[in-house]
């Protein structure tokens, strides 16, 4: 079959075919492209798991509201000065990417709350309160006249005469208590710090995820104009700010910076390296022209099968260019020094074998990411694996009619090579001393070798970023790590009970030192309003008496009160602040979270979870973290079985001293990536790890191009350091890249390339004179 493709009527059609085949994927494109997304989130890369029990529309809910939040604290220069808030709320109720805002609560919002918990005051008893009626009615009574009695309370004669219990009181003592950091002041929630500056707490939500980079640059870019706004009409005011949406911004915009940065200089350098190899245009356009199909394909079949692409994917496929390039130059290398010698067509057929087996083992390599739970990385290698053949049926179909006329050069000075293929065969020193120092280099590098699986690793995060978060944290008692108790129901009556019997739990850990806090949403199930009614109906007899005998001017209370609907409440002004955390379906199945802080027995709370029907604890850091050490040992395993499985097809194939020569060079590039990783003082997580199987499949190439019979090695030679320029240019810019991840897996992609590169002529018989380029 091979012989007969590459007669010149059926190799006609086989291009004519490839040509209907690219006109298709153009097609496809513009099909899919306008429905298609760039998704930048981090969390996007990572495997989408599911609480066990939990429906995953509950969780995944949860996730893309708490997307959404901002929260900004504005500080004036003077503590009184209300201007830069209100300035500020003004703005951003103006701003169309707000679904919501907040900051200052009108007089009438403030009726309105009052109004909603005096209505259902003995409903919504706080627990404080119930604590004191559970036992006789002294409890309460003392407590009301400690109240009236204190020259701090204030009580005043209607607020006595309409909540002669003081219930509404106690809830908002009882919440004060919960966030001693944020107080109510002149409708503002505020925080002092340490230094007495005042912050005014602002809060937004946004229409669209925080992960949609167009509408995501645009609400930065606004808020950054308000921050510069703010600062000449106030100067000294100060701006808190977070939220996903400045970190998302953040990461897309780093992600298109290494890729304008990376694209452009790998682009120019691999221009550059083939003008200056063949002096011809040509060359150019064709390597060009493999490359954009390619790069089509890539993008053809990801859109397709994802529906998106991530930012990430984009950056490291840059590296396809490094890859697919190498078939172009190969083919091109071979018609510049034996143009005159052979047809073209013939050329292509010398090169069929090296070119097939260089395509499978590279794409397999690639594929061999999918099995990874990794979105973006599973895009890459649908990416990569469509590219590769993209552009290895340009090249098989259409360069063979395209590069006639391509300038020969026979006399290319190229001493060089002969010199180096000379010595690898001729010379033990070099077959037996370089494999060997690699060898140490590669031993040197593994002992001083560490693992961290940290994904908070993957992406540093600027200074800035940081300490706003920090300031954030201190100011508000409310810290970003992402660990909380969901609490799940089939109903939004049992989510509540469950979320009830947690309680005393979580006060217990409290005690314990487990955690220094946590918010508990305050509001009752429907059973416990029921007893908080019973239990006023049985104790306000005795507590209005006693309170009468102490002299105090007061009546019996009313108890025509009712239970509360969850949904009444959430739609009420008394459930801001608190909706964040209670999400329901249509069905009914409910979740509500409770945000803890200060962790220091994760495992005790796990169990505290596993003690209560309906209750998961989440530790997403902890939870990533350990996922990405199982699939960093799994992948480790996957990659020792692909070294034993190539290795036995190269036995298979060439024979036991040859196929030696061929595994040999690449599993010392793996050892060298390992060694440079260690040695710049990395350590080795899984984004390396699928960098090492990406080394495997292009160091594969390189000995498989020595070890075609039909070529020339000093053709290959050339063809191979080509590659391997191009390949640097582009694996070697990606550990330039600001991302962490990205840094990390161009660095071992880096170090592997070279030494596969410098390895591959021990792939050559031994004592065999070396082709000459003449």
């Amino acid at each position: 079959m091979k012989n007969t493709i590459f007669r010149p009527e059926i190799h006609r059609r086989i291009a004519y075919a490839w040509a209907i085949g690219v006109i298709a994927l153009l097609i496809a494109l513009m099909v899919v492209l306008p429905n298609s997304r760039l998704n930048s989130s981090v969390m996007a890369l990572l495997p989408k798991e599911h609480i066990e029990n939990i429906p995953p529309a509950l969780e995944e809910g949860f996730n893309q509201r708490l997307d959404r939040q901002l929260v900004w604290l504005i500080s004036p220069l003077q503590p009184d000065d209300q201007a830069p808030a209100l300035w500020w709320q003004q703005q951003l109720k103006q701003m169309t990417a707000f679904s919501s805002t907040s900051g200052q609560m009108s007089p009438d919002h403030q009726q309105q709350w009052g109004k909603f918990f005096f209505d259902n005051r003995y409903s919504l008893l706080d627990s404080a309160t119930r604590q004191r009626l559970t036992g006789d009615a002294s409890s309460q009574s003392d407590w009301i006249l400690s109240q009236i009695y204190s020259p701090f309370s204030g009580i005043s004669a209607k607020e006595l005469s309409n909540d002669p219990l003081l219930t509404i009181r106690s809830a908002q003592m009882t919440q004060q208590q919960n966030n001693r950091t944020l107080q109510l002041n002149n409708g503002w929630l505020t925080s002092k710090d340490p230094q007495g500056r005042v912050w005014y707490l602002l809060h937004g939500e946004l229409k669209t995820s925080s992960y949609d980079i167009q509408s995501a640059r645009q609400t930065v870019e606004k808020l950054d104009q308000l921050k510069q706004q703010i600062a000449q009409k106030w100067p000294g005011t100060q701006v808190l700010q977070r939220g996903t949406l400045f970190y998302s911004d953040y990461a897309s915009q780093q992600a298109q910076q290494d890729i304008s940065t990376i694209g452009s200089v790998s682009g120019l350098g691999i221009i550059i390296l083939i003008l200056l190899v063949f002096r011809s245009l040509k060359p150019l356009w064709l390597t060009l022209l493999s490359l954009t199909i390619g790069a089509i394909s890539g993008s053809v079949a990801v859109f397709i099968l994802f529906g998106e692409v991530h930012v990430m994917t984009l950056v490291m496929s840059t590296s396809v260019v490094g890859i697919s390039i190498d078939y172009a130059l190969h083919y091109l290398t071979e018609r510049m020094v034996h143009g005159e010698d052979e047809s073209a067509l013939i050329s292509m057929k010398k090169l069929f074998p090296a070119l097939l087996l260089a395509v499978i083992s590279s794409s397999i390599a690639y594929l061999l990411l999918f099995i990874a739970p990794f979105p973006g990385l599973q895009q890459l290698a649908i990416f990569a694996a469509a590219g590769l053949t993209g552009a290895f049926l340009t090249v098989i179909c259409w360069y063979p009619w395209l590069s006639r006329r391509l300038p020969v050069r026979k006399t290319l000075r190229l001493g060089f090579i002969h010199r180096w293929l000379f010595y690898w065969q001729n010379g033990k020193a070099f077959r037996i001393g370089i494999p060997l120092i690699a060898l140490l280099i590669s031993v040197a590098g593994l002992v001083q070798l560490k693992t961290d699986d940290d994904i908070r690793k993957l992406q540093t995060l600027p200074p800035e970023f940081q300490q706003q978060e920090r300031q954030i944290a201190a100011l508000t008692g409310q810290h970003s790590d992402q660990k909380w108790f969901m609490v799940y129901g089939e109903s939004p009556e049992q989510t509540l009970q469950r979320l009830e019997s947690l309680e005393s739990a979580l006060d217990s850990a409290k005690q314990s030192g487990w955690l220094n806090g946590y918010r508990l949403l305050p509001f009752p199930s429907e059973q416990q309003q029921k007893k908080n009614i019973a239990l006023i109906r049985q104790q306000a007899p005795e507590i209005i008496h006693r309170l009468q005998q102490a002299g105090i001017n007061t009546t019996q209370p009313s108890f025509e009160q009712t239970t509360i609907k969850p949904q009444d409440w959430l739609n009420s002004v008394a459930s801001e602040g608190w909706r964040l955390l209670w999400l329901s379906l249509d069905n009914g199945q409910s979740a509500v979270l409770v945000p803890v802080e200060g962790v220091t027995n994760p495992a005790a709370l796990k169990q505290i979870a596993s003690n209560h029907s309906g209750t998961h604890w989440v530790d997403k850091h902890t939870e990533f973290s350990t996922l990405f050490s199982v699939y960093r040992q799994h992948l480790t395993t996957l990659l020792g079985i692909s070294v034993l499985i190539i290795g036995a097809l190269f036995l298979w194939r060439f024979g036991l001293k040859q196929g030696l020569r061929c595994i040999i060079p690449t599993i010392l590039s793996l050892g060298i990536a390992l060694a440079v990783l260690s040695l710049s003082g990395q350590s080795l997580n899984l984004f390396s790890l699928l960098a090492l199987i990406l080394v495997l499949g292009i160091g594969i190439d390189y000995t498989l191009f020595f070890s075609n019979p039909a070529g020339t090695p000093s053709t290959s030679m050339l063809s191979i350091l080509l590659a391997a320029l191009t390949t640097e240019l582009s694996f070697g810019l990606l550990a330039a890249s600001g991302t962490q991840a990205i840094s990390g897996f161009g660095l071992v992609l880096s170090g592997g390339i070279f030494a596969a590169f410098i390895l591959s002529p021990l792939a050559l018989p031994e004592r065999t004179n070396p082709g000459k380029i003449s």
